[in-house]
Order: C-alpha cells, then sequence, then structure tokens
C-alpha cells in the first residue's frame, strides 16, 4: 500500500499525472485498504486450528524421523547390556561355583569345622601344605 502511495507521488514529481488525478487514485487506494475485508473472529479460530493441527503433524512427522534414526542406535546398546549382563551372570555363576567347590571340599577335609591342622590348604592356603591323608 506504502508503495503505490508513493508511486503516485512521484508521478506528480514528473509530472506524469496532475494533482486532481493523484487525489483520485490516492483516494481510490485508500477505499481499497478500507474495503480489504478483515478477517472475522471464527476465520482466525480456524486458521488457528490448521495452522496447529499442521504444526503438530509436521511435529510427529519430525518425531517419528528422530525415532527411526535413533531405532539402531537403541537396539546395538540393547544388544551390549544383555551381553555384558550375560557376562557378570557367568562372572558371578563361576564365583558361586568356585565357592561352593571350597566348601565342599572343606566339608570333605574337615568335616565342615577348622581342622587346625596346618597342612590342610583349604584353611590355610598361603601355607601351600599338603592335605592329610
Amino acid at each position: 500500500m506504502q508503495e503505490e502511495r508513493m508511486q503516485v507521488l512521484k508521478m506528480i514529481d514528473e509530472g506524469k499525472i496532475t494533482v486532481d488525478e493523484a487525489t483520485k487514485l490516492l483516494n481510490a487506494l485508500g477505499a481499497k485498504a478500507c474495503c480489504e475485508a478483515k478477517p472475522t473472529t471464527e476465520e482466525k479460530w480456524a486458521k488457528f486450528q490448521e495452522d496447529t493441527k499442521e504444526f503438530f503433524k509436521e511435529m510427529g512427522q519430525k518425531i517419528n524421523q528422530a525415532c527411526e534414526k535413533a531405532k539402531p542406535k537403541i537396539e546395538s546398546a540393547a544388544k551390549t547390556v544383555v551381553a555384558k549382563t550375560a557376562q557378570a551372570c557367568d562372572n558371578i555363576a563361576q564365583s558361586l561355583n568356585e565357592k561352593v567347590a571350597k566348601m565342599q571340599e572343606k566339608e570333605s577335609c574337615c568335616g565342615g569345622n577348622c581342622c587346625g591342622n596346618k597342612e590342610c590348604v583349604v584353611h590355610h592356603p598361603a601355607d601351600n601344605g599338603q592335605r592329610p591323608a
């Protein structure tokens, strides 16, 4: 709108139109601006709803894309967690088996109590002694 008014003033300055013609043009431009329909509250609300719907649609698409992009990394991380958990379980099982074996050895050597024999490798492994015959 401002550009059109400046153009009319320039045309007066260049002598292409008279002041009366410029007045008519400026009045027509002003009338055009006044007659342009302004959106109603209902139209504004409908536009807002449309824009909001489009925004959430786009956000949903972007979230889906991000999830698809992250999926291989998540699957890889899950496999790593499973593998490390399995290794930890194996280590715990091995440790428990060793403890049970020592307890069984102790039972067979001493009947469950320390025999007091310094040669007993179950109770005195640092002595490197021999088990009693």
